[in-house]
């Protein structure tokens, strides 16, 4: 069976991590203009998402409703950690 919602992942012990993927126009140099990266990572808390977002909230819909605190993008992505899995699960 597959996760859908925060309230089945936070009580599967599921834990997932945000990063945003801003890219500016930088500074000129002298081979054109650089790009600046924002890059702002972190772990999100996942029963702090089920009080605000509710245990029905689909885990599709997280990312559309996330913004970056340092630069307020909103190209995140979010990568869920499963339990007993070697790697991450996206969504």
């Amino acid at each position: 069976m597959a996760m859908t919602t925060l309230g089945e992942a936070w009580r599967r012990g599921w834990r997932a991590r945000v990063r945003c993927h801003w890219l500016a126009p930088g500074p000129k140099s002298g081979h054109g203009r650089l790009q600046v990266q924002c890059d702002t990572s972190a772990e999100l808390d996942m029963k702090t998402l089920v009080w605000t977002r509710g245990e029905q909230f689909p885990l599709d819909q997280l990312e559309s409703r996330l913004k970056c605190p340092r630069c307020g993008s909103r190209r995140v992505t979010v990568v869920f950690e499963v339990p007993n899995q070697p790697k991450a699960a996206r969504r």
